[in-house]
């Protein structure tokens, strides 16, 4: 796509460090925290990603779309192909194509944009999917009327976390996960692949846990904002990047009451 990637993998001072909390068998607490400290700069730059900012400007969006008799027509507007209302697959599947649609021909892409829709489509397919009487039995209907419960402010919250959540375990495993296989086998960090993978369970678990202070400040910005008609992509990049540093901090913070 000739977007700017992440960087290859890190071979800074703060990267050789992640690397020495592997070999020492450090605790995912704080493998996760010097992990994001040492992508931080990557994570700064990639703010500016229009992708990452338009799909959580469209997380907000197709609830309040789905609020509206003609929610056809509203998605088309927000860039997805006719039909996609008809089922979650659908929608899902097109939620690349209306980010592309809205964002065509703009610079600042990075990997950050590719993961967060990737995030968000997870995140849409696990909450709302699991409200649907079935994944392929369910009418456009189901899909319709349970999409319009994300527009208030304790369902866009929840689903602002879940999205950051997954955003934020992509982007750790983006670096770790390219050296994770050099730490297993005898006398190394993870002695088996089970224990590889116990790790990468624990650090999704690590960043649940850190994604609850995105869900305590997303339900009063996404209510003040739609009342104050500025669910715009413009404030969707403010809150995309505050949720980001709140994160940081988190991840910080949680390494410190782990020393």
């Amino acid at each position: 796509m000739g977007h700017v990637r992440l960087g290859e993998l890190p071979t800074s001072r703060k990267w050789r460090h992640v690397v020495k909390l592997l070999e020492d068998g450090a605790t995912t607490n704080q493998i996760a925290a010097a992990v994001a400290d040492a992508a931080e700069k990557d994570l700064i730059s990639a703010q500016g990603d229009p992708a990452l900012s338009y799909t959580v400007w469209l997380l907000t969006q197709i609830p309040l779309a789905a609020r509206s008799d003609k929610f056809s027509d509203e998605l088309t507007a927000l860039g997805f192909s006719p039909g996609s209302e008809h089922s979650l697959l659908n929608l899902i599947a097109n939620f690349p194509a209306a980010v592309e649609s809205q964002i065509k021909g703009l610079p600042g892409r990075t990997d950050l944009g590719e993961l967060a829709q990737q995030a968000a489509a997870e995140s849409i397919s696990t909450l709302v999917g699991g409200q649907l009487p079935s994944l392929f039995g369910s009418g456009a209907d189901d899909l319709r009327i349970e999409l319009s419960t994300f527009a208030t402010r304790a369902r866009f919250a929840a689903l602002a976390r879940d999205f950051f959540e997954r955003l934020t375990f992509k982007t750790l495993d983006y670096y770790v996960g390219r050296v994770l296989a050099n730490h297993v086998g005898p006398a190394r960090t993870f002695t088996s692949f089970e224990q590889q993978e116990d790790f990468e369970a624990a650090l999704r678990l690590h960043c649940r846990e850190a994604s609850l202070i995105v869900k305590q400040f997303a339900s009063g910005w996404f209510s003040k904002a739609e009342f104050e008609s500025r669910l715009l992509p413009q404030s969707a990049q403010g809150f995309t990047d505050y949720a980001l540093k709140k994160m940081r901090d988190e991840l910080r913070m949680r390494r410190a009451d782990d020393a």
